[in-house]
C-alpha cells in the first residue's frame, strides 16, 4: 500500500474501527506488519479506541450511583476531552514522522536527480573536450597531408654503398623544418628478385624496415624515411636480398649518422 492512500483515507483508523472491507483490511495487513510507521499509527488508534470505550463504560456505571455524573454529563464529556488532549501528543509525533520519512524519501530522489544531472554534465564536457581534440588531430593531419603533395626540392640524400674493407661513416644533416630524407642505397654486384631495407638506431630498435623493393633502372633502391622519425645519432641499414625461394641472404651493412 501507498503511504499517500493510508493518510487520505485514514486506513489505519478505519482498520482498527473495523471499517475496512476484509480485502483492502487484508492488504492493509500485508503492510503494516512490516512498516514501523504503520504499527505506530494503527496501536495510537488502538490505545485511543480502548481509552474511550474505557471513559465510556466507567461512565455507565458511576451513572446510576455517582451524583456527580448523573447531575453533569459535561464532566463526562470533559473527561473524555482530556483523554483525547492527552493522546494529541502521539497522533503529533506520528504525524511529525511520516512528513519527516516522507521529506528524507523526496530528498533522496532529488539527490540522485542532481548527482545524475552532474554526472551527465561532466560526460558532456568530455565528449566535447575528446571531439575538439579529435579535430585539432584531424586538422594538422591535413596540413602534414597537405604539406607532403607539395613538390620537394632539394631533399636531403645519403648515399650508401658498399666498400670493400670498411669505409667511412657517412651522415646526414636533418633538414631544418620536417620533411622526407631519402638513402640511396646500392646493393652492389649481387641481383635479387627483391629487397629488404631495415634501419635500426644503436640500441637496436628498428625505426623503419620495408620489403619487396626493386632495383630502379640505376641498380640501386631509394628508400625514403620522415625526418620525424629520426634523431641524432648512430644508426646501421642492413640490406638483405630475397631470393624467388628461401631464407634472406645479407648483401650490405651501412652504418651512418644522422646529425
Amino acid at each position: 500500500m501507498d503511504h499517500r492512500v493510508i493518510d487520505a483515507e485514514d486506513i489505519a483508523e478505519r482498520y482498527v474501527a473495523g471499517r475496512l472491507p476484509p480485502e483492502e483490511a487484508a492488504r492493509f495487513e500485508e503492510h503494516y506488519l512490516d512498516c514501523p510507521s504503520c504499527i505506530a499509527r494503527v496501536e495510537t488508534a488502538e490505545r485511543l479506541k480502548r481509552g474511550l470505550r474505557r471513559l465510556a463504560e466507567e461512565a455507565a456505571v458511576r451513572a446510576p450511583g455517582d451524583s456527580r455524573w448523573s447531575r453533569s454529563p459535561r464532566l463526562a464529556l470533559a473527561a473524555a476531552a482530556l483523554l483525547a488532549v492527552a493522546l494529541v501528543p502521539a497522533w503529533f509525533e506520528l504525524r511529525e514522522v511520516q512528513r519527516l520519512r516522507s521529506d528524507l524519501a523526496q530528498a533522496k530522489v532529488e539527490k540522485g536527480s542532481a548527482d545524475r544531472l552532474a554526472t551527465v554534465q561532466q560526460e558532456l564536457q568530455q565528449t566535447r573536450r575528446d571531439l575538439v581534440a579529435e579535430a585539432e588531430k584531424r586538422e594538422t593531419l591535413a596540413r602534414e597531408m597537405a604539406a607532403d603533395r607539395q613538390p620537394q626540392a632539394n631533399l636531403p640524400i645519403l648515399p650508401l654503398t658498399p666498400v670493400r674493407g670498411g669505409g667511412p661513416v657517412r651522415s646526414l644533416k636533418l633538414p631544418a623544418r620536417q620533411g622526407w630524407v631519402a638513402f640511396w642505397v646500392e646493393p652492389g654486384d649481387t641481383e635479387y628478385p627483391a629487397y629488404r631495407a631495415t634501419l635500426s638506431n644503436d640500441r637496436g630498435a628498428v625505426i623503419f624496415q620495408a620489403s619487396r623493393l626493386v632495383l630502379n633502372d640505376l641498380g640501386a633502391l631509394l628508400v625514403t624515411v620522415h625526418s620525424t622519425s629520426l634523431a641524432p645519432g648512430a644508426y646501421r641499414l642492413d640490406l638483405d636480398g630475397l631470393p624467388a625461394t628461401g631464407a634472406p641472404v645479407p648483401v650490405g651493412r651501412f652504418p651512418l649518422r644522422i646529425e
